[in-house]
């Protein structure tokens, strides 16, 4: 039987309170369990000594989640945290010093804040597989090894919610399957035009549009996010060459995307495309950037 070290528990009369009841529920049902059979229920003594060492495994596994918090307190930052009462911060059952929780959000934030919410594109989906590639490496890094799996769930769970967001706003009405055979292979998805947005499109460009609906950018083609996902957590950050020979990967894969989505006579818009993903004010060298610094 393992017995915890009584002498290292919290002796606080709201502490003995919660307990208390755990005792007088599981005695009481050993003994409805017993009362055809007495003596399997044991002497004074016995029963003494295991509600004593069921005691402090209880309370052990009840001083563990005081106070633990979600992995969702590392990125939610609008809701206040406390330490408990050990004076930490535990966080998906892991403590965290009060100088290890501000580094940890701080970590994961600065993916967080680089990352869009609302539909996803190509350019998206690649950005959450990096950001979650990075924060490893970088907790990694500076933290102890159950940090690190908070940190990165936390990243995770991030993202997770970002899917699933998308995933609620495509389902509306206002999207519609795109037909077009070339561009709907990687952008299958149309968003129907409201009348008031043919309105205001009139009275700025001075011509009403003749459609229904205009095309997204929303990815929809599974296979191309597999792979540039897949490509995105396989970056080097501390190899030199690392962002052109990921830029490379992604004009192979992005331009015939970008090619579908645009008319002919904008094919340059392509490049231009691809140059703003990568290099944009927003763009993955500015995650990439990010991690470099933390690391150093």
């Amino acid at each position: 039987m393992n017995i915890t070290n009584l002498a290292s528990i919290d002796k606080s009369a709201d502490y003995q309170n919660k307990i208390q009841a755990s005792f007088v529920e599981k005695v009481s049902s050993i003994k409805e369990n017993d009362q055809k059979s007495p003596e399997a229920f044991g002497n004074g003594a016995v029963v003494t000594v295991e509600i004593s060492a069921l005691g402090a495994e209880e309370l052990e596994k009840v001083r563990q989640s005081w106070d633990n918090k979600p992995v969702s307190a590392l990125y939610r930052t609008e809701i206040p945290i406390n330490t408990n009462a050990d004076g930490v911060y535990r966080i998906g059952k892991v403590d965290f010093s009060e100088e290890e929780f501000k580094s940890a959000r701080e970590l994961v934030t600065g993916m967080t804040s680089q990352l869009k919410q609302g539909t996803l594109s190509y350019s998206d989906h690649t950005k959450m597989a990096l950001a979650e590639s990075l924060v490893d490496k970088c907790a990694a890094a500076s933290f102890s090894e159950n940090q690190r799996q908070v940190i990165v769930k936390a990243m995770k769970d991030y993202n997770n919610r970002l899917n699933d967001r998308n995933n609620e706003l495509i389902s509306k009405s206002n999207y519609v399957k795109n037909d077009d055979e070339s561009a709907g292979s990687y952008w299958g998805l149309r968003q129907v035009i409201p009348e008031d947005a043919k309105d205001e499109m009139e009275r700025l460009f001075g011509r009403r549009p003749t459609g229904t609906s205009a095309v997204t950018s929303v990815a929809t083609n599974q296979e191309l996010i597999d792979s540039l996902q897949k490509k995105a957590r396989e970056v080097d950050i501390t190899d030199p060459n690392a962002m052109d020979d990921f830029k490379a990967f992604y004009q192979k894969l992005m331009k015939p995307a970008y090619d579908a989505q645009y008319p002919d006579r904008m094919g340059s818009d392509s490049m231009a495309a691809i140059e703003h993903d990568l290099y944009g004010s927003d763009g993955i060298a500015k995650m990439v950037a990010f991690a470099k610094q933390w690391l150093h």
